[in-house]
């Protein structure tokens, strides 16, 4: 049997990382484009402090790059390949799970319009 720190490690620190339900709606939103922190606070209803530690998870793991421009960092997607992961595994969870009427119904709710972020 192996460790925990074998190869696939890195995949569980990852997924770790993405476990948390308003993470993903910050990935969701920067798949978009980029944002600021106040657009970000002003977007998911989280307080500064906390939208400040799931940015800084989301950076430790390079899911998440910041660009200073003068007083304020936008934040964007290090790839398009993290939002598209994310939304893969919402159309499996769609797919491939039972769940609620209720469960459905809010997962297969249309998402807004997103710009093509790959240039």
């Amino acid at each position: 049997m192996t460790g925990e720190a074998g190869p696939f490690a890195p995949f569980a620190e990852i997924f770790a990382v993405l476990a948390h339900p308003k993470r993903l709606e910050i990935v969701h939103l920067l798949g978009d484009g980029e944002h600021t922190a106040s657009e970000i606070v002003e977007k998911t209803g989280l307080s500064k402090a906390n939208v400040s530690q799931h940015i800084n998870l989301l950076k430790a793991r390079g899911l998440v790059h910041c660009e200073k421009r003068g007083t304020f960092c936008h934040y964007r997607l290090t790839d398009p390949a993290v939002w598209e992961t994310c939304e893969r595994f919402r159309d499996i969870i769609l797919d491939r799970m039972e769940l609620t009427a209720r469960q459905r119904a809010e997962l297969a709710q249309p998402l807004p319009p997103r710009t093509d972020i790959r240039k």
